[in-house]
């Protein structure tokens, strides 16, 4: 029975589909064929089958799940997003390193959805990509774990808090440092002293992804495996994909550490880093 059920569902592109869009409600011929862009002869061949393996219910006009085709569907789902995902991002995700992801949202890697691929080009090389400032700026709120250092991000993430955006950035120790420098200290200073606006510091998060999570979107940047670190981002904007960033940021969030102002941070402190104080 297994095996017929596997053929049954994955040798057609219309049975499978079928179930995906009944998992959502009971619907009619004319709306099911409506949403799947098909033809009756094309769909009702594929309903008797799922039918005579007890996968649909058919009530008058009305097309549901069994409990059977409901429990297979529902287990389905999350297999088909993540093959999904990992088909479509193949070229990005095969050489990046993943550990750093904990296994409980590598597990749901399914639900990042549609992504697209965002990095600088070529002759914009030492500028910020346009497609995420676009989309920062419309934010309402934006938290990132950040994990290079740009030397246009201490005004950038500034200019965000000045417009009343919501920011949380949380940066591991090595770049952080690197905001506390003399030529970016004010701007950093001035952010810090913002109602709206947050700096942490990630002690175990050197080598880890930069991650942005804002209200609308959300990003990634995996460091490749064997190559050098190159600003290529997957963005996505599906709200399953957002819930997930969010998680996946607060999951870094929980072990560091809020900074309160910058002459109290011990990690710069000439004591504690060897180096003069900036």
């Amino acid at each position: 029975m297994e095996d017929s059920l596997i053929n049954l569902i994955f040798l057609s592109e219309k049975r499978k589909n079928v179930l995906l869009l009944l998992l959502n409600g009971p619907n009619d011929i004319n709306t099911i064929k409506k949403k799947l862009k098909a033809s009756a002869t094309s769909v009702q061949p594929q309903i008797k089958m799922l039918r005579e393996k007890h996968l649909l219910v058919q009530e008058k006009d009305i097309y549901r799940l069994s409990d059977i085709g409901k429990i297979i569907t529902e287990k389905m789902k999350p297999l088909l997003d993540t093959i999904n995902v990992l088909e479509e991002n193949a070229d990005y995700l095969a050489d990046r390193d993943l550990s750093k992801i904990p296994p409980f949202l590598l597990h749901r890697i399914g639900e990042l959805g549609h992504c697209i691929t965002i990095e600088p080009q070529i002759e914009h090389m030492f500028e910020m990509i346009p497609e995420f400032v676009k989309n920062a700026e419309e934010a309402k709120e934006l938290r990132a774990l950040i994990s290079y250092f740009h030397p246009l991000f201490p005004s950038f993430y500034l200019e965000l808090a000045k417009k009343g955006i919501l920011v949380s950035l949380t940066f591991p120790e090595s770049i952080l440092r690197r905001w506390f420098e003399n030529d970016y200290r004010e701007q950093t200073r001035h952010f810090l002293e913002m109602e709206n606006s947050k700096i942490l510091v990630c002690k175990e998060c050197e080598m880890f992804p930069t991650i942005v999570a804002a209200d609308s979107f959300m990003e990634i940047a995996l460091f490749p495996k064997d190559s050098a670190f190159d600003r290529k981002y997957l963005m996505s904007f599906e709200p399953g994909a957002i819930f997930w960033g969010k998680e996946l940021y607060d999951y870094y969030e929980k072990s560091s550490e809020e900074v309160q102002n910058i002459d109290s941070y011990a990690a710069v402190s000439p004591e504690k880093t060897g180096k003069k104080a900036p």
